[in-house]
């Protein structure tokens, strides 16, 4: 019986999931001109370019700690500092206004982040996405 309720429930969250990544799947083409998300073996599980950091593992990692990307803004740096990390709220906060967002968490009113592009609907599934590309 306990088996039984478990594949239910199972089956409840990926019919939930699935969609809000397939969705996500979707955004990528917006980010992928600036991000790719490569895994640490060097497998490149979503394709795109290296002007922005690379998104593998970005759920829970802190702000601006890409150690292979070297052109973080101030404020994304000051972010880092304070420990800001990318939980959902904080990457679709972001993705909405990129400034706001590091003004908010900085305390700078003059934070500027280097990310022109604003993402007002569906950050959450583009977070979901990348989630489910990194373990």
């Amino acid at each position: 019986m306990k088996q039984r309720i478990g594949n239910v429930v199972l089956a409840v969250a990926l019919a939930v999931i699935a969609p809000a990544v397939q969705a996500g799947e979707r955004m990528w083409s917006d980010c992928r001109t600036c991000h790719s998300v490569t895994a640490p073996d060097g497998s490149v599980l979503a394709r795109g370019g290296r002007s922005g950091p690379n998104l593998y593992g970005i759920a829970g990692r802190t702000a601006g700690a890409d150690g292979d990307f070297r052109f973080y803004s101030d404020a994304m740096r000051a972010a880092r500092s304070r420990g800001v990390s990318w939980t959902r709220d904080n990457f679709v906060a972001y993705l909405a206004n990129p400034d706001q967002f590091l003004r908010s968490v900085t305390g700078d009113p003059q934070a500027s982040a280097d990310m022109h592009v604003e993402l007002r609907q569906g950050g959450a599934a583009l977070f979901d996405y990348l989630r489910s590309l990194a373990p």
